[in-house]
């Protein structure tokens, strides 16, 4: 459900893709209906994984000016292209006018304004739509664009006679938004989506914490993201410890852009409410998007007062290899796959140096904030991997359902309102403590 012609998850773009979720989940739904839960309380034990996280870089993103641009009624298209050395990617919103209103092409849902708004965390292109029942939802685009790339001029370079806004970004990141209107926002709630984008997990999820009173911001943050199998060229490196540090940088270029991409949401919510300013923040990952959550905590960890893990893992190096929906293989740069040995040397050399990788931020959760919910027999974000995020976290709460990945989304009604419920009962004891 949004405008234009974005890719909405990669279970509609391949049908080869297709075919490889299905068989590798097949063996999961025989366990889906009527899963037992496993809930076990933090550790009192503290771990022993503290980090020194200071020489982590900080994200190259370009900065612009607090700048906010009306685009309506001019603009009728806006298209983005970035341009990935893995995955190229095109996002396009059109509108039309019907009616003397203005409509989603897609959708036909009327918005009410288009805005462009700058400053120091990029480019946000936000959609507002007519309000229905009370609720308030927007669409909006995240562009940025790394130091030394040529940033545009934006009144110059952006806007034209055309009614057509073309912007080629270094990052693009989807974002949703929704609200209940006339009440004061109890805080702001990001849900990371997974690979699915808007799927029946990420909606129940949205509508409980909703009818809870949150303002609710779904990031879609696996766009251009490698195919299912897809080979991976480390470039021409020499050694191990190389050959690791070209896949951090590889992975390293995600969450710095769903990191930018969350801190300007962040900052357009707090102009759209001001109480947000001194209200909770949650951060919920869901699959892929709890793969990227202990590197968006780790940039605002002052600010977040609660994390839910769902179906995430540590050692992203072992999971897009090992994980039922990517299977993603390493090649030198001649196009020769790693042997074995080679992949162990490698993996080895990835887990000792720092970086954004959940196995060396997870030990900087909230332990008495974080809740880790896992599926017994995930194969996608494998279940292993998701045992060490646990571990390596120093055991916080735990939920483990008997299902698998599949299974454990499919059944998300029965556990989103657990969730919610678990992150009200945080916050009721963060204010009496």
């Amino acid at each position: 459900n949004v405008e234009g012609s974005i890719p909405f998850t990669r279970y509609q773009m391949h049908s080869k893709f297709n075919l490889a979720i299905f068989y590798c989940l097949l063996p999961c739904l025989s366990t889906f209906v009527g899963c037992s839960t496993q809930r076990i309380p933090a550790s009192p034990v503290t771990g022993s994984n503290a980090t020194s996280y200071e020489s982590i870089s900080p994200c190259q993103w370009a900065l612009f000016p607090q700048t906010r641009t009306q685009l309506l009624p001019d603009i009728r298209v806006i298209n983005c292209s970035v341009v990935d050395q893995f995955v190229p990617n095109e996002t396009k919103f059109e509108l039309v006018e019907s009616f003397g209103t203005v409509r989603g092409k897609q959708t036909n849902k009327i918005i009410d304004s288009v805005t462009l708004d700058t400053g120091g965390f990029g480019v946000l292109f936000n959609l507002m739509y007519r309000p229905e029942k009370n609720l308030q939802r927007t669409l909006g685009l995240w562009c940025g664009w790394n130091n030394g790339s040529v940033v545009p001029v934006l009144e110059t370079d952006l806007l034209d006679s055309t009614k057509e806004l073309h912007v080629k970004p270094d990052g693009g990141i989807v974002f949703r938004t929704n609200w209940t209107l006339d009440a004061v926002p109890r805080g702001l709630a990001y849900v990371l989506c997974g690979l699915g984008g808007m799927q029946h997990s990420s909606r129940v999820l949205g509508k409980e914490l909703l009818s809870d009173g949150w303002v609710v911001v779904y990031v879609f943050t696996t766009q251009n993201t490698p195919d299912y199998r897809a080979s991976i060229d480390l470039q021409s490196k020499s050694s191990s410890h190389q050959y690791a540090a070209a896949a951090i940088e590889l992975f390293d270029a995600k969450y710095c852009q769903v990191i930018e991409a969350t801190q300007a949401i962040r900052e357009l919510m707090e102009n759209q409410f001001p109480t947000l300013h001194t209200s909770p923040i949650v951060l919920i990952g869901i699959s892929a998007g709890a793969l990227q959550a202990p590197a968006v905590y780790h940039t605002m960890k002052d600010d977040v007062n609660a994390v839910v893990l769902v179906a995430g893992g540590a050692n992203m190096f072992d999971i897009v290899q090992e994980g039922a929906v990517t299977k993603w293989s390493f090649s030198h740069d001649d196009g020769i796959p790693f042997n074995k040995d080679d992949l162990q040397t490698i993996g080895t050399a990835y887990l000792d140096q720092l970086s954004r990788d959940p196995y060396h931020l997870a030990p900087n959760l909230p332990k008495d904030r974080t809740l880790i919910v896992h599926a017994k027999y995930d194969a996608v974000v494998p279940a292993i991997n998701g045992d060490l995020l646990w571990e390596r976290a120093g055991k916080p709460e735990r939920w483990i359902y008997s299902s698998g990945h599949l299974g454990l989304f499919m059944m998300f009604d029965q556990h989103a309102e657990d969730i919610v419920n678990w992150i009200g009962s945080v916050l009721e004891d963060t204010r009496s403590n």
